[in-house]
This record gives C-alpha cells, structure tokens and sequence, in this order.
C-alpha cells in the first residue's frame, strides 16, 4: 500500500508540473503546425500518420477550445498513464520497489515526460500505445493461459502506434526476432497472424492515402534523412549526444551501467523478460544509430526505445545494495526539473534573443522565440488592420504567409482569433500539409488584396516569391518585439494588392 500510494503521489506530481509548462508558454512551431491537422482530419497527412490529429480534436472539445493548455492536454493526460504502465510492466516482471524506480526514471527522462508528456506531437500517442504493446508482450509472457488475447492486443497496439507515427514498426520488429529466435511456438498459432491482421488492417489508411497521393509522405521523409556524402560523423554525434540529452544524462548513466551489469549477468531477471525488453529497444536505437552515419536523423524518434531499458534499469537497480548509486535516482529528478526551469525562464524573460542579432534577421536560429508572446502581435497587427480600414487602403480579409512555419503560427494565433482567412502560398514542400487545408478555407479570387505577414527570425521577402502573382506589394509595417525590455524580433506586415490569379 505504501509503495502505490508513492506511485500515485509520483503521478500527481508529475502531472502539476506538466500542466504548469503547459499553460506558461506558447504553442512551439511543430504543435501549432499539428493543430491544422485537426482542422480536416484525414486518413494520413503529408509528414504523419493522423493520430495526433484525433489526440488533439479530442482535448480540445472537437476545437472548442484551442488554447495551449487544451491542446496539450492529451500529451499530459497520457504521459501521467503512461507513467503508470510502466510500474505496472515492471512490477509484473520483478516487484513493486523496481516499479517505482522505473517510473521515477520514466518521469525524469526530457523526452518521455516533456518531449513527448507536454507538447503535442506524434510521439505523445505513439508512446502511449507503445507502453500498452510493451504491457501486451509481458503478459504474453507472464499469462500463458491468456496469449492469444495479449496477441491480438499487440496486434491492435501496435497498429495504432504505426498511426500515430511510422516508428511503430519497430514494434513487430523486435517482437518478430523475439519469435524467430526464441519462442518459434507462436508460429503456429493463429492469433499470432491474427495480430499481424490486425496491425495491417489498422495501419492501411496510411498506404491508401498514400496510393492516392503518389507517396508524397515516403517522398519527403526520404528527402528529410537523404544519404550524405561519407561518413556522416556530424549526425552519429548529434544522434548519440541527443538520446544522452533527451533521456536525462543520469537515466543515460543508470541504463549504461544496467547494459554493462547485464553483460556481467547481474541482472536478476528472468530470461524471457530480458530477451523481449533487449529486442524492444536495442535494434531501434542501435539501427538510427548507424543510419546517423549515412543520414540525417533526429535523437528524439530513439526515444520508445529507451522505455524499455528504463524498465531494466529499475529492476537492476531494486536490487543493489550501494546506496551511492540508487541514491542517483531522486537526483535525475533534480535535473529534469532544474532544466525546464532554465528553459522556461530563458523562453519567457531571456533579455532579447539567443539567435541572430543582425536587424533583417533579428532572432533567427532563437528556437525559443516559436514559444513566446505571439499574442502580442495579434494585438499590435489588429491596430493596423483598423487602421488601414479607416484609411481606405485595404479591408482585406486575407493573410498569407509561404511556409508552414510560421504560417501556422500566424494563422493560429492572428488570422484565427481575428476571424480572417489565412492561406498559405507556396510550393508543396515549403507548405506540407496546407496544400490540402487550403482546398477548404476561402480562396483569393482575381484583383484580391492581401496582407503577407512574416516574422524576422523566419523571414522571406515577398517580392522575391510574389512579384508576379500580385501587381504591387507594398513596403512593410515592422512592429518590435522586446523580450526582458530587448529586442527580439520584428514581425513584418506587407499589403499585396491585385492580385493576379
């Protein structure tokens, strides 16, 4: 009883602190992109699969309520479930104090309590029904009586992982050496190809769309990480230094010091747990590892992969009797909560910006600036909204912008509480998924007027894109934003006029 009311405790904790960020900051460049998927909700998107997309329509009261809060309050709701899952999976296999210690890793880790337990992003769904297939493949193991029913749910979490990012497969990869390899009897049994089924059945919308839409996701994502010249030491060193970042450097520490003793077989565990744990997170990290060499990846798509090795690491560490080592845990607690205070504070009072200082790009490479303060322009450009009305220059309705970043900032947090109509113009890779939410918004007809608005920090002349779709385009109105009484960055307005069709 003791040790579940610690667990409830952890959650109940965990959770305020999650809330807390949540509500403090503005929506970042991706999630603010992510929200426009609920907007139409279709089988897949052009980066992702669509279970974000539902994640948010579901938080927010099917957008009632899109406020930062609202739309990470999926993320917070999941991460403190997923908190649990994981004391769950490793009281099954070892006891409730090696529970508790994964947990407590779990709620330090940046990317699964922040990364993926705060912002909304494919990794928040993604990771919940990884847990729930994790749980599956235990109980599988830890039932006998009961596997076909924790195949079939496998199966379906699995297919729901892969829709809520492609990463998913990895799942049925390492399950599928776990069976070639160790335990051949699930071969025969029909619920292990039901659960293949299953996965196929749920995963098929991301292929039919794709059929529809000439691969375009399997096109950009092979663009996004192209084979580089050489050996790519650049991005192994990014890929490693970030899963050591993301996963809290003393999680990093506690999981290396579990894979060293386990090579020792100091690890009291029992072999089937040890094997499917290994395959659910080894050949996930080891495989963006080496392809890190040849392509450009990003740390945080390791990231299911590391929820494994915290379970291991609870379980070797519930059982060492030096206090100095155990004693680490609470400490990466410490961390993770002296680091988001840091960043926190450095988003909403650093004085001016981290990035460029050069006044035409005022704040570029600031990724802190994509959370800070965007009401204030939607208060500042609504004045000159008003006051071209009053002057007879424009009453246009119409923003524009030629990139989803920051278009869907500015649609978001100016054309939408203002009631105007933002669409983005541009090529297909520079707008993603606007090239089909533009097909349901208003459309600028033959002699429109336009507002063009961008931000110094992303910024890109329009005369250089729109000189031949509109006949004169306007010298911009440039509002300062400070930032601890400092400049930050500018945001540029542009009246486009006649436009051209």
């Amino acid at each position: 009883m003791f040790l579940k009311n610690k667990i409830a405790l952890l959650v109940f904790v965990a959770t305020i602190f999650r809330c807390i960020i949540a509500w403090s900051i503005d929506l970042g460049n991706d999630e603010v992109y992510y929200l426009t998927y609920a907007q139409h909700l279709q089988w897949n998107y052009f980066d992702h699969p669509p279970m974000v997309a539902l994640l948010i329509r579901l938080t927010t009261l099917n957008l009632l309520e899109t406020s930062a809060f609202f739309v990470r309050l999926g993320p917070i709701i999941l991460a403190a479930v997923n908190t649990y899952l994981i004391y769950a999976i490793t009281k099954t296999i070892k006891d409730q104090k090696s529970g508790l210690i994964a947990a407590l890793l779990y709620s330090s880790s940046i990317y699964s309590s922040i990364i993926a337990g705060v912002f909304i992003l494919p990794d928040t769904p993604q990771l919940f029904f990884w847990m729930l297939a994790l749980y599956a493949l235990v109980q599988l193991i830890h039932t006998p009586k009961r596997q076909n029913l924790y195949l079939i749910l496998f199966g379906l979490c699995a297919g729901l992982s892969i829709m809520s990012k492609i990463h998913g497969v990895f799942l049925w990869f390492g399950f599928g050496l776990y069976v070639v390899i160790y335990d051949q009897k699930h071969l025969s049994k029909p619920a292990f190809y039901m659960a293949i089924l299953t996965t196929l059945v749920i995963s098929s919308p991301i292929l039919l769309w794709n059929i529809d839409n000439h691969f375009i996701t399997y096109t950009f994502h092979s663009n996004r990480v192209a084979i580089n010249q050489g050996i790519n030491s650049d991005g192994f060193w990014r890929e490693l230094f970030g899963g050591f970042l993301y996963n809290n450097p003393i999680n990093y520490f506690l999981i290396i010091g579990t894979l060293i003793a386990l090579s020792k077989n100091k690890v009291i565990l029992a072999v089937p747990y040890l094997r499917i744990l290994l395959l659910q997170s080894l050949p996930l990290i080891g495989i963006l590892l080496v392809l890190s060499l040849f392509r450009n990846t990003l740390p945080h798509w390791s990231g299911p992969g590391y929820t494994a090795l915290l379970i291991l690491a609870g379980c070797y560490l519930s059982d060492l009797k030096k206090p100095k080592i155990t004693k680490l845990v609470p400490y990466a607690s410490y961390l993770i909560i002296g680091m988001v205070a840091i960043a926190m504070a450095v988003v909403l009072a650093y004085p001016g910006t981290l990035g460029s200082k050069k006044e035409a790009i005022l704040g570029k490479g600031d990724v802190t600036l994509d959370l800070y303060n965007w009401n204030e322009f939607k208060t500042e450009f609504e004045k000159i909204h008003q006051k071209n009305q009053t002057s007879g220059l424009t009453n246009t309705s119409f923003i524009i912008n030629n990139k989803w970043f920051p278009g869907a900032h500015i649609d978001h947090y100016i054309a939408q509480p203002l009631n105007m109509d933002f669409v983005a113009l541009g090529t297909l890779a520079d707008i993603h998924t606007y090239h089909w939410l533009n097909q349901y918004r208003k459309q600028l007809k033959k002699g429109d007027t336009a507002y063009y608005i961008t931000v110094s920090n992303s910024f890109t002349d329009p005369n250089l894109i729109y000189a031949t779709e509109f006949k004169k385009i306007n010298a911009p109105t440039i509002i300062q934003q400070l930032r601890g009484n400092q400049p930050a960055r500018y945001l540029y307005i542009y009246v486009m006029q006649g436009y051209k069709e």
